[in-house]
């Protein structure tokens, strides 16, 4: 590889961060998070992921509308959904988490394989300071109570192991 291709795909680096929201930024730093964290390689396969706000810009994937990630469990084989978001704080007391139409698409997914809402809380979204894991058939509303969270609370950092998975 050349030098000038080098420089290309760093100058292309630096254009795509530059014009990126933040809001994006955000989602995807959270959605690196529960990868590198909590669905680790070692425990689950990742068979799909949505594209980034860079891909989706130029070409939208419509796959990217499913939930953020598909895994396997590699103990259990079963294959699920995750959602990954992202929120500072609440609105008019509720933490929303999606609108109307999203809730309605993941609930249709969720007809086909479970689908699990990983809820990250905090200033941070590459180190949240509160962490919900929750069934898609336990989150029936855009917006969710923080005492109704907090029943779905996981440890921060640490694995999501099958059985928590499973015996929800």
């Amino acid at each position: 590889m050349g030098l000038l291709s080098i420089l290309g795909k760093g100058l292309k680096a630096m254009v795509d961060e530059a014009t990126t929201p933040e809001s994006h930024k955000i989602g995807q730093n959270f959605e690196n998070y529960v990868r590198e964290y909590l669905f680790t390689e070692e425990f689950y396969d990742l068979v799909e992921r949505t594209h980034d706000y860079n891909t989706n810009s130029r070409d939208y994937v419509e796959s990217s509308l499913k939930p953020d990630f598909k895994f396997r469990d590699k103990l259990t084989k079963k294959e699920f959904y995750v959602e990954a978001k992202f929120r500072s704080g609440g609105y008019n007391g509720k933490i929303v988490w999606c609108n109307d139409k999203q809730l309605r698409r993941y609930k249709e997914y969720d007809k086909e394989k479970p689908v699990f809402l990983i809820l990250g809380m905090g200033e941070n979204s590459k180190l949240p300071e509160f962490l919900s894991l929750i069934p898609l058939k336990a989150a029936n509303y855009t917006g969710l109570f923080p005492s109704y969270v907090e029943k779905f609370e996981i440890k921060i950092g640490r694995v999501v192991l099958s059985k928590t998975l499973w015996n929800m």
